[in-house]
């Protein structure tokens, strides 16, 4: 992974730890100091708190959905691209590789037919 990628990856994932701990203290406020009376809930917690409070839609668009998103958009990056390892050979020393490994094979079933011929020649003879 070069540098500059590296340095994307920690910027985002510090807004991303920043998005979580400002959602997740939000969220416990607003479920800590709810009462049931719409009135009181503005009055006593103020007008952000309270209008969370009282808009549960507002609420879950502003601040449960992102958690959400984060955590599958956090998902998806693990599944399909932090999985995948780059390849530490170059492509010549795949192609050497691998046509050594067609030499050891063909010499191996030149070494089997060898001996079943030789075994079947010993058969005639006998």
């Amino acid at each position: 992974m070069d540098k500059e990628k590296r340095n994307w990856l920690i910027a985002i994932g510090v807004i991303e730890a920043a998005v979580i701990v400002f959602c997740l203290t939000i969220s416990i406020i607003v479920l800590v100091t709810n009462t049931n009376q719409t009135t009181t809930n503005t009055e006593q917690n103020g007008a952000f708190i309270g209008t969370l409070q009282n808009s549960p839609v507002l609420f879950f668009c502003a601040f449960v959905l992102p958690l959400f998103l984060i955590f599958v958009v956090d998902g998806i990056y693990l599944i399909f691209f932090a999985t995948k390892k780059e390849s530490v050979l170059s492509d010549k020393e795949r192609d050497d590789i691998q046509e050594e490994a067609r030499r050891q094979a063909r010499e191996e079933v030149l070494k089997q037919l060898r001996e079943q011929k030789a075994a079947s020649e010993e058969k005639e003879k006998k």
